[in-house]
């Protein structure tokens, strides 16, 4: 399952600012020629029966459980600032 918190946590790639005020979250998302999609090195849609919109709608999914992740993270930095 490509969109799993686990494999999200391995390969989201999150900095802190260049003055520690904040974090940075990059996604790399990588189209092949022959149609393979990667996110963060993970693919896609590896399968070869697979159609051009299935790797898209998994992009779209795993970018947006990677979203949240970073948001959970920022509020965690937030909190853990004020307290």
């Amino acid at each position: 399952m490509p969109a799993s918190l686990k494999r999200i946590r391995e390969t989201m790639d999150v900095k802190p600012t260049p003055r520690n005020k904040g974090l940075t979250l990059t996604l790399k998302l990588t189209a092949y020629d022959n149609g393979m999609l990667e996110l963060d090195t993970v693919p896609l849609n590896d399968h070869k029966n697979d159609d051009d919109v299935t790797g898209w709608l998994a992009a779209a999914e795993v970018i947006t459980a990677t979203l949240n992740e970073f948001h959970r993270q920022v509020a965690a930095r937030a909190d853990s600032a004020a307290g």
